[in-house]
């Protein structure tokens, strides 16, 4: 069996992911010029990004370290603050709808680029100086080592289940599962995706037609979803637990995150069918697992 490493932060972080707000994996391109603009130390740990750049350069943002927080926002306001000293934080609020203040000290701006609800943001933000209050950083960092994974075959065997494909006429409902999906679709989602080459790509669920690089990605690591302003990422310790559901013809994933299922081939009931599979799979599998939602609600403070 593989070894799955995470720790607590990771997994926060990735429950709370919207577009451009990269856990684990953020791209080469932004990480190229984190420790320069961002003044991150060498032997620093890289949790999350929130770029709030436009055009998504990651000049501007958030960095989520094993250390602390690390900023730069518009304009050079460059800053930190270390976990130690954020536990003490007793408010965290948003002002004039971008400016993150620590009892009432400006601190940074999340605006310019980044549509991440402000408010989301500032949850997130809350919870994780709250576990610091009850717990401690170490807990909160700690690398969680798990000798069990999901495993390639059973991805596949349930992916199989829902393909319906026939050679001569191309798949007839959009997903396309291990030798089905072509050499040339393949790099084509690597590309749009933004996937490493060793990345194993067990199914392509098309939700958009006319792009064909739009929809879902089954992986032996975890889930991807990505379309015009939605690119996530979750690993299948996060995904197993993950609220999930449709709404019309759009998937609500995680905090509310809107993926649009009208054009998609297959019915959206049985796309949140096939995902709630996987799903059961990935909860069977991690069931013996701690998780970051076993510790809330946090007691309160005496």
């Amino acid at each position: 069996m593989k070894e799955i490493k995470f720790n607590y932060l990771t997994e926060l972080c990735s429950r709370y992911q919207q577009d451009k707000f990269y856990i684990e994996e953020i791209p080469a391109s932004i990480l190229s010029k984190a420790n320069k603009r961002f003044e991150i130390g060498e032997n620093e740990e890289f949790i999350a990004f929130l770029d709030c750049t436009i055009l998504g350069s990651g000049k501007v943002g958030v960095y989520f370290t094993d250390k602390g927080l690390r900023w730069r926002s518009l304009g050079n306001g460059l800053g930190n603050i270390e976990w130690t000293e954020f536990r003490k934080v007793n408010r965290i609020t948003i002002q004039n709808k971008v400016e993150v203040h620590f009892d009432e000290v400006k601190a940074f701006l999340i605006g310019g680029g980044s549509n991440y609800p402000s408010l989301l943001f500032i949850d997130l933000l809350t919870n994780i100086r709250d576990f610091l209050k009850e717990y401690s950083y170490e807990l909160l960092l700690k690398h969680q080592n798990v000798s069990c994974s999901v495993t390639y075959h059973e991805l596949n065997s349930i992916s199989a289940l829902f393909e319906k494909y026939e050679e001569a006429f191309e798949p007839n409902n959009g997903l396309l599962v291990d030798e089905h999906i072509s050499l040339d679709l393949k790099k084509k989602i690597i590309r749009y995706f933004n996937l490493q080459a060793n990345k194993k790509i067990v199914a392509f669920l098309c939700t958009f037609p006319l792009k064909k690089t739009d929809g879902i990605i089954v992986c032996e690591n975890g889930i991807y979803f990505r379309e015009t302003f939605v690119s996530l990422y979750y690993p299948w310790y996060v995904f197993r637990t993950l609220p999930l559901y449709v709404l019309e013809d759009e998937l609500i994933i995680g905090k509310d995150n809107i993926f649009h299922l009208t054009h998609a081939k297959m019915e959206s009931t049985e796309i949140v069918l096939f995902l709630k599979k996987l799903q059961e799979y990935a909860n069977s599998v991690y069931e013996s697992v701690p998780s970051i939602v076993d510790f809330y609600p946090a007691k309160p403070q005496s």
